[in-house]
């Protein structure tokens, strides 16, 4: 299991252009469409990143591999399905997971204050208490540890988040075990998967991104 972590992006400069031959037509699409540079800037990147992790996995082309979705709109690698990914990125951080053998779901999101009022809409009651048993200091990190995991968990299953999430307790014993969750500065990342493999924590910077697809044009 193999998992990368791009978390700091520096604003969009005349590189970033450049880069863009790098990705799928639907996928510069997708970039232009932001109105936001940051915006742009972490679509194209999280592009950028799975191209480089999976080609670095298998030892093919990162310009060869070709992408579609699922029945349920799950990314997946045309090229070679027996590969297994997943991304998540919010403000600032980039997670890309990896596996061999068997699908994997994952999931990022920056602690701020946490929206408490939503949780008897989407959170088991067990994961209600799980984070209401918490010091209040300790109440945004625990808020955000079982949302990730949930939200990693239905990604890992391919039905993405569901309406009837307050029925998922991902403290159930049959569950809990396939997750596994850190904290990066003001981050919490979330992984789901079947695979009892340790995981493998890999920290790029926006440079070796740069420099790895740069390269190739010369």
């Amino acid at each position: 299991m193999y998992i990368y972590c791009l978390p700091e992006l520096l604003p969009w400069d005349e590189t970033d252009s450049k880069l863009l031959k790098f990705v799928s037509l639907q996928r510069l699409k997708r970039i232009q469409s932001y109105y936001l540079e940051s915006d742009r800037k972490l679509s194209l990147y999280a592009a950028l990143l799975v191209r480089q992790c999976l080609s670095t996995i298998s030892g093919l082309s990162a310009l060869n591999l070709v992408f579609g979705c699922d029945k349920n709109h799950k990314p997946t690698c045309l090229t070679k399905t027996s590969l297994h990914f997943n991304l998540s990125h919010t403000q600032g951080f980039i997670l890309c997971g990896i596996s061999t053998h068997h699908p994997v779901g994952i999931d990022v999101e920056r602690i701020t204050s946490a929206p408490f009022s939503i949780m008897r809409r989407f959170f088991h009651p067990m994961e209600i208490q799980y984070v209401e048993d918490a010091p209040f200091s300790e109440q945004d990190n625990r808020f955000y540890e079982i949302w990730t995991k949930k939200e990693a968990y239905t990604k890992q299953q391919g039905t993405g988040l569901v309406p009837n999430l307050s029925e998922l307790n991902i403290l159930s014993s049959d569950i809990h075990p396939l997750l596994h969750t850190w904290k990066y500065n003001n981050y919490v990342c979330s992984i789901c998967n079947n695979s009892n493999s340790p995981n493998k924590i890999t920290y790029i910077q926006e440079s070796e991104i740069r420099k790895y697809f740069l390269h190739m044009s010369l």
